[in-house]
């Protein structure tokens, strides 16, 4: 099962996309499919029995263009949902990542570690090559453009639409001069458009222009409703088509009731309204490439005799590039010479340049703001963190929250019953009024309704929404997570990590053995060696302040949530972790219940434990973090902590956040326990967490968030990812959610008011009390004032302030 995303061109309305996405479906062309409005962009899940051309070809059908999107990574089908752990294993000590050398994989394990394979954020969505090479393939042989020649692409097609509004505007003015003039003068019209039968020529021509303009009305509204999946492009073809044959009908009995400044009024609203539309869209989704998509120019790889400009796309890991100043980073990597400052704003938030040195990783499209530097990259730029954000972000852009369902469910059956409304219409008025009365009901209700303002309510909102989010460093894998943060009533956070600094300090190091304190940070350090915990890099760390080097060890075997395992040369074998670990060695008097972190180390000779000595670390509290806590509370959301540590440190951090509800000791199982038992209360839970031993919970929660430090395991059963350590911005997502769910409801609102409202004034329903009778062309407006009106609301969100 596989995730690829196309565009789709000519999509203009809800109506348009489940059309789509009825026609693929019966055809059973896919397993399933997600339509973003906005970005114009499916999400098709296929296997291996589904074909591509097949999809590009009903979709042809329908009169819409499809493309690939060879930009757009394959979204792996594994991260569509959360998965749910539920690993028996217990609380977080020390645990390891496999090192390069001498480890086993950790597949070949039947232990779960806490560490990170890769720190690279970009492995949280990474295609295979497989799939990548899937993605070139372009059924419809389209060439892929470059940023700069799609801007002025899209900049043509922009004149050109303003164009055809400005000329479908003088049209309308021509022929309401043609056709409403005389009915004000008598003597209005200047010759030759006095003679009627000139007039009519005249009118039929304008009429026939301004539809022309709005061809690609016609073409993508008569197949989808050939094909038995009209959308609101049929409304409009039906009611300005019926118009201009019942004018020439009318004509050709020698009558003058013509409809055709209506047909031109018509056509005109729309091309305007979606003009508008289209801006407001454009601006949006603007926002979402200025920060991911960064204009990536050539790049310089610096061979062992020789320079060569190269694109992006072909860099290969290994790779030594040269990137000037001013210049994106292109791909993934490590400083190899130099230094320099990156704005790193599209990663974290954070407008401060980020100094970074020899030694140090670089993320793709990150700029350097001042010094050229050469970097060795460790991605290629379509495995990079630039592209992950991308497949991040396109996955929040496709999904909608559950609040948007019944807007979808309305809207495929909506065009069917307004044609059947408009029939119904036009029969009830030509038996009481005549047929031109009727037919005047019947194409004022088939313009009036508006589907487009269903479709546009929810995707405009979220992609603001994200885009916000994204500003600040927080991406958001679901648009449901923006209507689940609005209910959370708990938020229950791991500490270490989470709510403490994901570094901690060795404030004693005890020896009970006849090895020295030195003796014991050497092995404990060379047990530690290539793990990414926390602990561990806070015991390598200290051994490094000391001049200590690490004993030699390896055939490591990671406990998770209890600690690690490993040999050295000597063939003796060292165990550092919790004292659950040692099996009972630790003696009570040597556990001190304090507010500190503590880790035994032992020696295992056949199945028994030697203690040898214990390391005490302390943890301090995240910046912001006693601030985020108080704004929980204030805006009376319960706080939780769900730790694996002691009791006494755990009751410690509770103590001074000032939170009552915590528990300690606490193994996966009983993390994840802890958030079902909530739930079981009605409680709608959010989790924080950073490790393998808070996937289980992460998985099972409401909604989840972890962080960009935070193992990869994590990250990708994580809802929301924060791309630096800033603990407050929780509040803000949860403040940003909010906002983004109030826009919703009030565009589905005021979209579900104005069709419930206009479409049974269109039918005529106030003529008889109050001799209230929409005009064609003013229904006309206001389906297309409906449309601006929803986007323009979506727009607000961008004054959103944290």
């Amino acid at each position: 099962m596989q995730k690829i995303v196309i565009t789709i061109n000519g999509m203009s309305c809800a109506s348009c996309a489940n059309s789509i996405i009825k026609t693929l479906k019966a055809k059973q062309l896919l397993n399933d499919i997600h339509i973003n409005l906005i970005t114009k962009t499916a999400t098709l899940t296929l296997d291996e029995s589904h074909s591509l051309e097949a999809i590009f070809s009903a979709i042809k059908k329908l009169g819409y263009e499809p493309e690939s999107s060879p930009s757009s990574p394959f979204i792996p089908a594994s991260n569509a949902a959360k998965p749910l752990a539920t690993s028996p294993l217990t609380p977080y000590k020390p645990s390891i990542s496999p090192p390069a050398q001498g480890r086993p994989s950790q597949s070949s394990q039947s232990f779960h570690t806490r560490d990170k394979v890769d720190s690279s954020p970009a492995t949280m969505l990474q295609p295979t090559q497989e799939n990548a090479s899937k993605t070139s393939t372009n059924p419809s042989q389209r060439i892929f453009l470059t940023p700069k020649i799609q801007e002025l692409m899209h900049l043509a097609t922009n004149f050109i639409h303003k164009k055809r509004v400005l000329l479908s505007g003088l049209i309308a003015l021509a022929i309401l001069y043609l056709s409403m003039s005389p009915m004000v003068f008598d003597t209005a019209l200047i010759a030759p458009f006095n003679d009627m039968r000139v007039n009519f020529f005249a009118q039929l021509f304008l009429a026939l222009s301004s539809m022309h303009l709005g061809r690609e009305y016609y073409f993508k509204g008569f197949r989808a409703l050939f094909a038995k999946a009209p959308t609101m492009d049929s409304l409009i073809a039906l009611s300005t088509t019926a118009s201009l044959v019942y004018s020439v009908y009318n004509a050709l009995l020698g009558h003058t009731h013509w409809y055709f400044e209506s047909i031109c009024v018509i056509v005109f609203f729309v091309l305007f309204g979606k003009g508008l539309e289209q801006n407001a869209k454009d601006t949006t989704a603007a926002v979402i490439r200025t920060l991911l998509l960064r204009n990536l120019s050539q790049v310089i790889r610096l061979e062992s005799s020789s320079q060569t400009s190269i694109p992006p796309q072909a860099i290969r890991i290994g790779d030594r590039l040269q990137i000037l100043p001013a210049q994106t980073i292109p791909a993934d990597g490590i400083i190899t010479q130099g230094s320099c400052a990156l704005d790193e704003s599209m990663l974290s938030g954070e407008v401060l340049p980020v100094e970074k040195s020899v030694g140090q990783r670089v993320y793709a499209g990150s700029i350097n703001t001042n010094r050229a530097f050469i970097m060795q990259a460790t991605s290629t730029s379509e495995q990079s963190t630039l592209s992950a954000l991308s497949a991040l972000v396109q996955e929040a852009l496709v999904s909608k929250p559950a609040l948007a369902r019944l807007a979808d469910i309305i809207a495929s059956y909506f065009v069917p019953a307004v044609i059947a409304i408009a029939f119904g219409a036009f029969l009830l008025w030509w038996a009481i009024m005549g047929v031109d009365f009727g037919f005047g009901v019947c194409i004022a209700v088939l313009v009036i309704s508006c589907p487009c303002a269903l479709g546009l309510a929810t995707p405009m909102a979220v992609m603001i929404g994200t885009a916000l989010a994204n500003k600040q460093g927080v991406f958001i894998r679901q648009a449901q997570s923006f209507e689940n943060l609005g209910r959370v009533s708990d938020v229950v956070f791991d500490k270490t990590g989470t709510l403490t600094n994901a570094a901690l300090e060795v404030v004693e190091i005890s020896s009970i053995s006849e090895l020295d304190q030195a003796e014991i940070l050497a092995i404990s350090a060379g047990v530690e060696q290539g793990s990414e915990h926390i602990i561990a890099k806070a015991i390598l760390q200290e051994a490094k302040k000391q001049g200590i080097s690490p004993r030699d060890c390896g055939e490591f075997r990671a406990f998770a949530g209890y600690g690690i395992e490993a040999r050295d040369t000597q063939g003796i074998t060292y165990v550092l972790g919790a004292k659950e670990l040692l099996q009972g060695a630790v003696d009570s008097s040597l556990d001190k219940e304090c507010a500190y972190i503590q880790v035994f180390l032992g020696q295992r000779v056949d199945s028994r434990y030697k203690i040898l000595g214990s390391i005490t670390l302390q943890d301090t509290l995240k910046s912001g973090a006693q601030e985020m806590i108080e704004a929980l509370k204030a805006k009376g959301i319960t706080p939780h902590i769900l730790s694996g540590d002691s009791a006494a440190n755990t009751a410690h951090i509770a103590r001074k956040l000032g939170i009552t509800h915590y528990k300690a000791h606490a193994k996966p199982a009983d993390k994840l326990a802890y958030i079902k038992a909530l739930q079981d209360k009605g409680r709608v839970v959010l989790m924080a967490g950073d490790g393998v031993n808070d996937v289980g919970a992460l998985a099972a929660a409401d909604v989840s968030l972890s962080f960009a430090h935070a193992s990869d395991v994590s990250k990708n059963t994580a809802d929301i990812i924060i791309y630096h350590n800033d603990i407050s911005r929780v509040l803000y997502v949860m403040r940003l959610a909010h906002k983004v769910m109030q826009n919703i409801k009030e565009n589905l609102a005021f979209a579900f008011v104005y069709n419930c409202l206009c479409i049974p004034i269109a039918c005529g329903v106030l003529y008889y009390p109050a001799q209230i009778l929409l005009n064609p062309m003013l229904a006309a407006f206001a389906m297309s004032a409906s449309s601006v009106c929803v986007v323009l609301n979506s727009q607000r969100l961008w004054r959103f302030k944290s």
